[in-house]
């Protein structure tokens, strides 16, 4: 093994690229002649070879470039995509994680790894194509072999200087290349070199000149330099005329396309149109887009916006990304929190001035104000993560599971670009895969099943991402066969939850699913059935500050969904008084501020307090009784209500007094203090005080109960 720096590197990389190709994997299964997503295959077998070859993992190195080598016949056409070939393919890259992240050293790895090489030797031996029953052959994609006649290539590689931070090794990549054919010329420019004293031995100052003679076509030589093409300088030229009479009409790549095959594709002008420019062009030397418009075949528009996309062909994007430790992001969250809760300090003091010097003060916060807020913007931006990579993990965990079970589920992901707190993403996994192995088992059923009751074969798992309310909403769906309430009011008055003659609602039938030890599985199997997991599940959960409920038909399927703050850190919030305490409320559940009439105030039997509001009744809610605060107003006409809404549906809370809007930072709240739903955490005030910080959506569940 190599340098542990690199090491740690390649582990972190793999992780990432390990989980992208089983998702990617299971996807080719139902998306087979999807091109791109087959080159994205290719490209992390590529990229995860080159990585551990230069780590120092040889025998994943080796391993991986038979990988490499198949796919590269599924990607040609010779091997088709089938059930088989996935299970291969999965079973392989299990092996690879365990020899990358076990820490104990398993006997059987050598013999797993054998078994598995002469299942990929015996797959590429073949170039027959494997067919599913009842299913045509997909139509094969057939690539120049170079068979036919040799091709000469030149390749100019400039690397980066800091190319071996990224733990790539320009040798080796050159290295591949000459495994493709042989290397006609090498020169290497030694220019860039500085003097021995001023040399960094960490440093690339080399560039390569090569012609490289094969039978392999161009695609097949550019990827080689797949993993270093974005960020270096790359120049591969079909050079096979300087070197050879006998070339193809067409059997040449381009790199860059002409503005006459751009107008073609874009149908402004016909192919035999272009021909006939072309000769126009040889004699009268003009431009192309010049003779197209002179004829009257394209109009000067349509010529500007095809030399604008032949620019953007042209042109390279390169993103620059750096690799930053997550504890050094969570020490910046918690800094910058300080400075907000400094922020109030210094807008306290300057309430207490005299008016002339607090006038300055204030101006001088007021753009230290403006500056935190966007350095709080940036942070939280980078901490901010898309739940779509965690949605996709779960492919090769259904698809594995529903095999296991003979079951037939197909995956749907809403919602994927929905981004979350990274603190948030990390914790979430194990919950959502809990809800998601409880749909699988208990609630979709077999396809035999499914079909006698008039259902679709494929039973269809929905995992769907949300924004709402300043809250992220996740939703596990499944078309199965819901929760049965009399099995599981059966299954609690057996455990003495519920008493016999009690008449539970269906929100409390379904509540008890989450009590500790509880299960309605009538056997203990692999997956569940032990009562172990929905109680942990709602714990994690509510450690996040957030909530879990299910929803259920029986007989069409049942929703679990989890509600998550955005963020675990710092949060928008208006300030209210009642009586000498202060609460915060967060500012995206608020929809406005209002004083009503006393004829606008009713009391209705059974349903508590009600107020008019634009010609509608909202509940009111006196949150000094709620809190057991002492409060100033008495009377909702001579208070002041806050119209919050949550799940669409507004209520007014009664304050005293309304205080200012300021930016909070979330301290967890233990349960030993509070057992209560309504309240989501704390923060300190600038003036050393605690302020509790209401969670509206809680506050409704707690007052409708």
């Amino acid at each position: 093994m190599g340098d542990s720096g690199i090491a740690e590197i390649f582990m972190n990389e793999s992780r990432e690229i390990i989980g992208n190709l089983e998702s990617d994997i299971v996807s080719l299964e139902e998306r087979s002649d999807d091109e791109e997503l087959v080159n994205g295959i290719f490209r992390y077998f590529h990229t995860l070879k080159g990585s551990s070859g230069i780590a120092g993992f040889n025998t994943i190195y080796e391993f991986t470039h038979d990988l490499e080598n198949l796919f590269d016949k599924v990607r040609s056409g010779e091997i088709g995509v089938c059930a088989e070939l996935t299970d291969l393919l999965l079973s392989s890259l299990d092996w690879i994680k365990s020899e990358i992240f076990d820490e104990e050293v398993d006997e059987n790895s050598s013999r797993i790894r054998e078994d598995l090489t002469v299942r990929l030797k015996s797959y590429m031996g073949t170039s027959s194509v494997t067919q599913k029953k009842g299913e045509e052959l997909p139509e094969q994609r057939v690539h120049y072999s170079g068979t036919e006649t040799e091709k000469f290539f030149r390749i100019t590689a400039k690397f980066r200087e800091d190319i071996f931070t990224f733990g790539i090794d320009p040798l080796m990549i050159l290295e591949d290349l000459s495994l493709l054919g042989e290397i006609e010329i090498n020169k290497v420019n030694k220019s860039s070199l500085p003097d021995l004293f001023d040399m960094d031995p960490h440093n690339c100052y080399l560039t390569w000149d090569i012609i490289l003679k094969t039978e392999h076509d161009f695609e097949k030589v550019r990827d080689v330099f797949i993993f270093v093409s974005d960020d270096n300088d790359i120049a591969i030229e079909d050079v096979t005329s300087e070197h050879s009479p006998e070339v193809p009409g067409d059997g040449t790549y381009k790199t860059e396309k002409k503005l006459g095959e751009i107008l073609v594709d874009q149908g402004v002008i016909r192919s035999e149109d272009l021909e006939e420019i072309v000769k126009l062009q040889e004699n009268r030397n003009e431009k192309i887009g010049d003779i197209v418009v002179k004829k009257g075949l394209a109009s000067t528009k349509q010529v500007h916006d095809a030399l604008q996309e032949q620019d953007r062909i042209k042109k390279k994007v390169e993103v620059s990304t750096v690799r930053v430790d997550s504890g050094k992001l969570d020490n910046l969250m918690n800094l910058l929190g300080e400075i907000v809760i400094g922020q109030a300090a210094l807008h306290r003091i300057a309430d207490e001035m005299e008016e002339q010097r607090a006038f300055s003060f204030k101006n001088a916060l007021y753009s230290l104000d403006r500056v935190t807020r966007e350095f709080q913007e940036q942070i939280m931006s980078i901490r901010m993560i898309p739940i779509g990579p965690t949605f996709e993990q779960f492919k090769r965990f259904i698809r594995d599971t529903a095999h296991n079970l003979g079951k037939d589920i197909k995956l749907k992901i809403e919602g994927a670009d929905t981004e979350l707190d990274k603190t948030v993403i990390e914790k979430i996994g194990d919950p959502l895969k809990h809800m998601i192995r409880n749909s699988i088992d208990h609630g979709i059923e077999p396809s035999d099943e499914r079909v006698k009751k008039g259902k679709p074969e494929s039973g269809t798992l929905t995992l769907k991402a949300y924004h709402q309310e300043g809250n992220v909403y996740i939703d596990i769906v499944d078309d199965g066969r819901g929760v049965n309430l009399s099995k599981v009011r059966e299954k609690a008055i057996a455990k003495g939850l519920i008493s016999p003659d009690e008449s539970s609602s269906r929100e409390k039938l379904l509540s008890i699913l989450f009590n500790p030890g509880f299960s309605t599985a009538e056997q203990v199997g692999d997956l569940s059935g032990r009562g172990v997991g929905m109680d942990v599940v709602k714990t994690n959960i509510e450690e996040l500050r957030g909530a879990i409920e299910i929803k259920t038909n029986e007989g069409e399927g049942t929703l679990v969904r989890i509600k998550l703050p955005l963020t675990l850190a710092i949060i928008e919030g208006m300030l209210i008084g009642i009586g000498n305490s202060i609460l915060i409320i967060p500012l995206l559940s608020v929809t406005e501020t209002i004083q009503i009439k006393k004829d606008d105030y009713k009391t209705v039997e059974g349903k508590g307090e009600l107020i008019l509001v634009r010609g509608e009744y909202v509940s009111l809610i006196r949150l000094g009784e709620l809190f057991g605060l002492e409060a100033a107003c008495e009377d909702p006409w001579d208070a002041l209500i806050v119209i919050v809404e949550s799940d669409g549906k507004r209520v007014g809370l009664m304050i005293d007094e309304l205080i200012g809007q300021q930016q909070v930072v979330i301290k967890s709240i233990e349960n030993h203090i509070t057992l209560s739903r309504a309240l989501s955490g704390a923060t300190i005030l600038g003036d050393g005080r605690v302020a509790l910080i209401i969670d509206i959506h809680g506050l409704v569940e707690e007052i409708r109960k």
